[in-house]
C-alpha cells in the first residue's frame, strides 16, 4: 500500500489536484470497477467528466456514482447530466440537521485499486481549483492488509455499495421532477441567483476591509470542459463574450430580431400562448447586400449538423445544434439545442420555416421577461465552437 497527499489549490499549478486524478484513472484499463460517492455534483462537474466516463465504458463494467443534495448543493441540471451518462446514478438524502458529506473515488481491477478520500466534490471548483486535500491510497489486492482497506470501506458503506440503504434513490426523471418540485433541489440560475444575491450583499460593506487583511492568491486553472455554465457579471455582453471562462468569441453576425414577440420568448398571455421556442423569421435582416430568405437561408446557416426527420406529415427535420447564451449581459452557458425545419411553414404558409427550440434554456428564458427585447445571432468563431445568442 502506497498512501500520498493529493493537495490543490493552495498554489497555481495543482497537477496533483483530484480531478486531474480521476481523468488519468478512468482512462487507466486495469480497472474494471468505478464508485463514487459524494456530497455535492455541479452541471459543470459532471459535463467535464462525462467525456472520460464515457470512453471509459470500453473497459469499465460497473460505473456508479451517488451524490449528496443537501444545502442546495446540488441542482438539477447536475441530475439531469448525471442521468444522461446512462450509469448507475444515485441521491442520497436523509430530511434532518445532519447532512451527506463523504467524498469517496474508488477504482477496483484485478490486481490494484486506487482510492482517493479527502475533501472534493464532484464540482469543477472542488476537483481543481478550491484548497481541498485528499490522500491517494493505492492498494495492492495481491496483499491481505492491503486489501482490508476496501473491505472496511464497503463495510461501513454498505447500504451504498449494496444499494439497500432506503434513503438512497435510483436517480430517474420522475425523482429529479419530484426533489425540485419540494424545493430541495434547485436549478442552476436559482443556486447561482442566490449565491450573486449573497455575494452583493456583503461586497460593499467587506470589500475594503477584506482586501486590507487578506491579499489575493494565484489560482489553479479549470479544464475547458469543467467550465461548463459560468455565470458572469460584467457590464455588456461584449465584455462578458471576451472574459475568461465565460462566453466564447463571437463570430459574423447572422441575423437579428429587434424586437422579440412574447410567443418566442416562452410568454404566455391573452392572445398568445408559449411556443418553447424561437422563431426565426426575417425581420428584414440584410446578408449580402439583400434581405435574407427565411425558408431557406436558416436551414443552410445550421447546414452543417446532422439532420433526421422527426415527423413525416408535415414533413420535419430537426438537428442539434450548440449555442451560448447571454442576457442583459449576463452569460448563462452553453446549451445544445434542436433546431427544426418545417418546408411547408407553420400552417403551411412559409410564414416562417426554421425554429429554435429553447429545450433547457427554457427555464432561464421564460423568467426573464424578454418580451420587445432585441436578439442577435452570430456564427461560430471558429471550427467547433458553438454559435452565440445575445439578448439585450
Amino acid at each position: 500500500m502506497n498512501i500520498s497527499l493529493l493537495g490543490q489549490g493552495f498554489e497555481a499549478t495543482s497537477q496533483n489536484s483530484a480531478g486531474n486524478k480521476l481523468i488519468k484513472f478512468f482512462a487507466d484499463k486495469d480497472f474494471h470497477t468505478f464508485t463514487g460517492i459524494t456530497a455535492f455534483a455541479s452541471q459543470a462537474g459532471i459535463r467535464g467528466l462525462s467525456k472520460h466516463i464515457k470512453t471509459a465504458k470500453k473497459h469499465l463494467n460497473i460505473i456508479t456514482i451517488a451524490t449528496g443534495i443537501d444545502q442546495k448543493g446540488t441542482s438539477k441540471e447536475a441530475l439531469e447530466e448525471l442521468l444522461a451518462l446512462n450509469i448507475d446514478a444515485y441521491v442520497f438524502y436523509q430530511p434532518s440537521i445532519t447532512i451527506f458529506h463523504p467524498k469517496i473515488y474508488l477504482f477496483e481491477g484485478a490486481d490494484k485499486s486506487e482510492l482517493i478520500i479527502g475533501s472534493s466534490n464532484l464540482t469543477s471548483q472542488g476537483l481543481f481549483t478550491n484548497v481541498e486535500a485528499s490522500l491517494l491510497v493505492s492498494i495492492d489486492n495481491r496483499v491481505e492488509t492491503d486489501r482490508k482497506i476496501v473491505e472496511q470501506l464497503k463495510d461501513y458503506f454498505k447500504g451504498i455499495f449494496d444499494f439497500t440503504d432506503p434513503n438512497l434513490k435510483k436517480l430517474s426523471k420522475k425523482i429529479i421532477a419530484d426533489l425540485v418540485k419540494a424545493k430541495v433541489v434547485p436549478t442552476e440560475a436559482e443556486r447561482k441567483a442566490a449565491q450573486d444575491k449573497a455575494e452583493k450583499a456583503v461586497r460593499k460593506e467587506t470589500e475594503i476591509i477584506i482586501s486590507k487583511i487578506f491579499p489575493k492568491r494565484a489560482i489553479a486553472k479549470i479544464p475547458s470542459e469543467f467550465r461548463g455554465t459560468k455565470k458572469t457579471t460584467t457590464k455588456s455582453a461584449a465584455t462578458a463574450a471576451a472574459s475568461t471562462g465565460s462566453a466564447s468569441a463571437r463570430g459574423k453576425l447572422v441575423w437579428t430580431r429587434k424586437k422579440l414577440p412574447s410567443s418566442s420568448v416562452q410568454v404566455g398571455g391573452s392572445r398568445t400562448n408559449p411556443t418553447g421556442g424561437l422563431r426565426l423569421v426575417q425581420d428584414n435582416f440584410i446578408s449580402g447586400g439583400s434581405k435574407i430568405d427565411q425558408t431557406s437561408y436558416f436551414k443552410n446557416l445550421f447546414s452543417k449538423y446532422t439532420w433526421k426527420q422527426v415527423r413525416a406529415t408535415p414533413y420535419v427535420e430537426a438537428a442539434k445544434v450548440p449555442f451560448e447564451v447571454t442576457i442583459k449581459g449576463v452569460f448563462h452557458g452553453r446549451f445544445d439545442l434542436e433546431v427544426r425545419h418545417k418546408p411547408s411553414g407553420e400552417a403551411g404558409q412559409h410564414n416562417y420555416t426554421t425554429s429554435i427550440s429553447w429545450g433547457t434554456a427554457g427555464n432561464i428564458i421564460s423568467k426573464a421577461n424578454l418580451t420587445g427585447s432585441r436578439l442577435d445571432l452570430y456564427a461560430p468563431k471558429g471550427k467547433g465552437k458553438p454559435f452565440q445568442i445575445v439578448i439585450s
